[in-house]
C-alpha cells in the first residue's frame, strides 16, 4: 500500500487518452487455443443472399403518463405493439411494451444457403472430420419500449442481433392454470411465438460462422476426397498475425438437403452447456415474481400476479386476491464450459465465477472468486450526493428494469442478451461464452449524464480469492489485499463521518482541508469522486488487466465495438477503473460481508452474535481475516439474517476494476433509429487456470493482432 496524493492534475492525463490506445510492441505470440474464429455470411458470396438493408424512421416521443399518443396516430405510423386491452390483470395496459418495429424497407426476398446443412470440418492427415461448428443469423430489428418512463427520449432504436432460440421479453402472459408460469403473449393473429425467425431464408451476409481456432488443422491436399453427401467446400486460412508463420485451416462445407447432420449440437457440445435454473422451486427460472426499479415507471413490464422466488406460489393479499404487481421470470441459469462456471442470478446480476484448475479444463471447479459483476451511474456509492441524479446500480435499479431479450445455444458458444437498464430504455447487454473466454458487451443508448462521476461499469472479487493484480504499467503486480496501491484517484465524500478512519488508505489530510474550507456547509451535495491514476493505470486508456490466485485467473481487455461518430468522441473519456480497498462500500453485493441495505446511503454498521443482545461493530476486511461464508451473526436491525458473505465486515471493493466513463454528451442517437452517438464497447475475459504468473501478454493484444481469415472455394 502507498499513501494517496490529492494531485489531479496528473490523472486527468489518462482522461484523454482514447478507448483501444496502444503503445508500439513487439509481437507477443498471442496463445489461440482460447480464441474463436467468426466469420461473416458475406464471406461466403456464393451461399450467401446478401445484405439486408433496413430503414424506419424516427418514432414519435411517447409518454403515456402526459397522453395516449399512439392511439392518436395513424394506423400505418403506431406502434405495433399498441394493444390497449390485451392484459386481463391491468385494463390500462396498453400493451405497448417491449417491441420489435418493423423495417420501412422490404426485407431480401433472396435466399442463402440453408444454415443447418453448413457444416465445419478440419484435415486429419488422412480425411475429413466434423469439428465443432455454428451458424447464428442476424439480422437488424427496431427497438421500442413506449411504455417506459423515458421512452419519450429513447423512441426507437436500429439495433442488429441475433435470431435467438429463445426471446424472453416475449413472456409476459401466464399459463391459464398457472399464473405462476410465464408463456409467449398473443399476437393479434392469436399465435404465441417463442422467437422471431431471420426474415432472409438461409445464409445472408450478416450472419455469422464460428469455430474454434483449436480446432484448425493442417491445410488438406488439393483434390483430396470430400465427405458423403457434400455438395461444396470452402477453405478457411486463419492467420495470427502474432505469429504470422503459422497458417491454420479449416473448411466449411455445404452438405445436400439429405446429407450428414451435423456431430456436434447444444446437446453434446464439448465446449459450453447453457442450463436456465430447474429449481429450487417448482418453475425454476420460468418463475413470474416481481421485477420492478426503485424508479417504478422506467422499463415498466406488464402486470400480473406475482409469485414466491422462495415457495414458487402466487402471493395472495388478505382477502386471498392475487397481489397484483410488475413482473417478469426469474431467468436464473448456469453456463459451464471444462474451465469454468458462471451464475446468473438475474438478468443484469452475474454473480460467481468457478474455475476448473486442471490444466486442460475437466468440468470440476474450484470456488467462487468473483463477488459480482457490477454496475453503477451518477455515483460510485450510495453515500454521495449529485444535485440531480441520485445513485443506480445493477441490482435494484437495472436488474428490476430489464428483461431477457434472447438466448442462443450452440456447440461453440451461447449468447444471451438483455434489454433495458432504468432510463437506459433500448440499452443492450450482450454475454457470449465461449469454452476458455466471454465477451460482455454493451450498446449504451442512454441520455445526457453530466460529469458527476459518470458511469462504471467493473468486476469486484471475493476476499482471499485472488491475490494479484496485473497490466502493463504494473508487470510485476500489485497484491490485492483490501489495501488501495493507488497513489491518488479515490478521492471519498470529505463531508460523509461515515469514511473517517476506516483504514490507513484514507487521506484525512484532504478531508481536513476540505473541511476547514467550509465547503461542507455550503452544499448538501458532496460526491466520492474517481479518477485515474497513471502510476498504477498507465496513460494509454484500457488495456489489458490480469487478475491471478490460487484459485484461478483471468485476462482482461475492454475495447469499443462498433463505431459511431458521436460514441467514438465520448470514448475519449472512457478511463480505467481500479479500486482495492475493503472500507469501500459501493451498495452492493455479498463479500467480504453482505450489503443490507442496498442502494442505501444507510448502511448497517453493527451485528449481533446468536444468543446476544450486544451491539458489535463491523470493521473492514484485511487478509489475515477469516472468512466464514453463511457466518450467522442473529439478525440486522430489520430482522434479516445472513445469507452470504460473513457478516463480521462490511461489504468492500476487492480487486475491482473495469472502465469509468467520465461523462456523456448523449449516447441514445440523438432521436434518430440509426446509430449516430451510441458508446458500444466490449470486454473479453479470458478464465484460466490457477498462476501467478503474468501472462497478460499472451492473452490481452488480441486488439493488436486480431486473427485474420480468407476463404476460397476448395477443389
Amino acid at each position: 500500500m502507498r499513501a494517496r496524493s490529492t494531485i489531479i492534475a496528473i490523472a486527468l492525463i489518462a482522461s484523454v487518452a482514447p478507448v483501444g490506445a496502444i503503445a508500439d510492441h513487439t509481437p507477443v505470440h498471442q496463445d489461440r487455443s482460447v480464441d474463436p474464429v467468426i466469420m461473416k455470411g458475406s464471406q461466403f458470396p456464393q451461399w450467401s443472399a446478401g445484405a439486408d438493408p433496413t430503414l424506419r424512421e424516427p418514432g414519435v416521443p411517447t409518454n403515456y403518463e402526459t397522453a395516449d399518443v399512439q392511439g392518436m396516430l395513424p394506423e400505418q405510423l403506431r406502434s405495433e405493439c399498441y394493444d390497449p386491452g390485451s392484459n386481463e390483470w391491468d385494463p390500462n395496459d396498453t400493451g405497448d411494451h417491449n417491441c420489435y418495429q418493423s423495417s420501412r424497407l422490404p426485407r431480401n426476398p433472396l435466399q442463402g444457403a440453408p444454415v443447418e446443412q453448413l457444416l465445419g470440418y478440419r484435415w486429419t492427415g488422412e480425411g475429413f472430420e466434423q469439428i465443432p461448428f455454428q451458424v447464428d443469423e442476424r439480422f437488424t430489428r427496431y427497438l421500442s419500449n413506449n411504455v417506459s418512463g423515458f421512452a419519450f427520449y429513447s423512441t426507437v432504436d436500429q439495433h442488429n442481433t441475433y435470431a435467438f432460440d429463445r426471446e424472453g421479453f416475449r413472456f409476459t402472459d401466464n399459463d391459464p392454470d398457472d399464473v405462476c408460469k410465464p408463456r409467449p403473449r398473443a399476437e393479434r393473429d392469436g399465435s404465441r411465438p417463442a422467437t422471431t425467425p431471420d426474415p432472409v431464408v438461409g445464409l445472408d451476409d450478416d450472419d455469422e460462422l464460428v469455430f474454434m481456432y483449436r480446432d484448425a488443422a493442417e491445410q488438406a491436399p488439393p483434390g483430396s476426397t470430400l465427405p458423403d453427401g457434400i455438395e461444396q467446400a470452402v477453405e478457411i486460412a486463419v492467420t495470427d498475425p502474432s505469429n504470422p508463420e503459422h497458417v491454420a485451416f479449416a473448411y466449411v462445407m455445404l452438405a445436400v438437403e439429405d446429407g450428414p447432420e451435423p456431430a456436434f449440437g447444444a446437446e453434446n457440445s464439448p465446449y459450453i452447456r447453457y442450463q436456465r435454473d430447474a429449481g429450487p422451486t417448482r418453475l425454476g427460472a420460468d418463475l413470474f415474481v416481481f421485477s420492478e426499479s426503485s424508479y417504478d415507471g422506467y422499463g415498466l413490464a406488464p402486470h400480473g400476479p406475482i409469485c414466491d422466488a422462495a415457495t414458487g406460489e402466487p402471493i395472495v393479499d388478505e382477502n386471498g386476491d392475487y397481489v397484483i404487481r410488475q413482473r417478469r421470470p426469474l431467468d436464473t441459469a448456469w453456463i459451464t464450459t471444462p474451465r469454468y462456471s458462471f451464475r446468473y442470478e438475474g438478468r443484469w446480476l452475474m454473480t460467481e465465477l468457478h474455475v476448473s484448475s486442471d490444466e486442460e479444463g475437466d468440468w470440476s471447479y474450484g470456488p467462487d472468486i468473483i463477488d459480482r459483476w457490477k454496475a453503477r451511474a451518477f455515483q460510485q456509492d450510495p453515500s454521495s450526493e449529485t444535485p440531480c441524479c441520485g445513485y443506480e446500480e445493477e441490482d435494484t435499479n437495472w436488474g428490476g428494469s430489464s428483461i431477457l431479450m434472447g438466448e442462443r445455444v450452440g456447440p461453440v458458444r451461447t449468447i444471451r442478451e438483455t434489454w433495458g437498464a432504468d432510463s437506459s430504455t433500448n440499452n443492450a447487454r450482450r454475454e457470449i461464452f465461449y469454452r476458455d473466454l466471454f465477451v460482455w458487451g454493451d450498446a449504451l443508448r442512454v441520455h445526457v449524464i453530466p460529469p458527476l462521476d459518470g458511469i462504471y461499469a467493473q468486476w469486484d472479487y471475493n476476499a482471499g480469492m485472488v491475490s494479484t493484480y496485473y497490466n502493463p504499467t504494473v508487470p510485476d503486480g500489485v497484491p490485492i489485499d483490501g489495501q488501495n496501491d493507488e497513489v491518488f484517484g479515490n478521492l471519498d465524500d470529505p463531508c460523509n463521518p461515515w469514511y473517517d478512519g476506516r483504514g490507513a488508505q484514507d487521506d484525512e489530510d484532504y478531508r481536513a482541508l476540505y473541511r476547514s474550507a467550509g465547503i461542507c456547509e455550503l452544499s448538501e451535495y458532496h460526491q466520492s469522486i474517481d479518477l485515474p491514476d497513471p502510476t498504477l493505470s498507465g496513460v494509454q486508456a484500457l488495456q489489458w488487466e490480469q487478475i491471478a490466485g490460487d484459485n484461478g485467473t483471468i485476462v482482461a481487455r475492454t475495447v469499443i465495438r462498433d463505431h459511431t461518430p458521436g460514441g467514438d468522441a465520448q470514448s475519449f473519456l472512457t478511463v480505467p477503473y481500479y479500486r482495492d480497498d475493503s472500507c469501500f462500500d459501493d451498495g452492493t453485493g455479498t463479500d467480504p460481508g453482505p450489503r443490507r441495505r442496498e442502494r442505501s446511503s444507510q448502511e448497517t454498521r453493527t451485528y449481533r452474535l446468536p444468543g446476544s443482545d450486544v451491539n458489535i461493530d463491523r470493521t473492514c476486511w484485511q487478509p489475515d481475516d477469516p472468512i466464514d461464508v453463511g457466518f450467522t451473526a442473529g439478525v440486522d436491525e430489520r430482522g434479516l439474517g445472513d445469507e452470504f458473505g460473513d457478516e463480521r465486515y462490511f461489504q468492500g471493493s476487492i480487486g475491482t476494476h473495469g472502465v469509468h466513463i467520465l461523462l456523456i454528451a448523449d449516447s441514445d442517437n440523438a432521436a434518430t433509429t440509426v446509430p449516430l452517438t451510441e458508446i458500444d464497447s466490449e470486454q473479453r475475459v479470458v478464465v484460466l487456470p490457477p498462476t501467478l504468473v503474468n501472462v497478460g501478454e499472451r492473452y490481452g493484444r488480441f486488439l493488436e493482432f486480431p486473427l485474420t481469415t480468407v476463404a476460397r472455394l476448395y477443389s
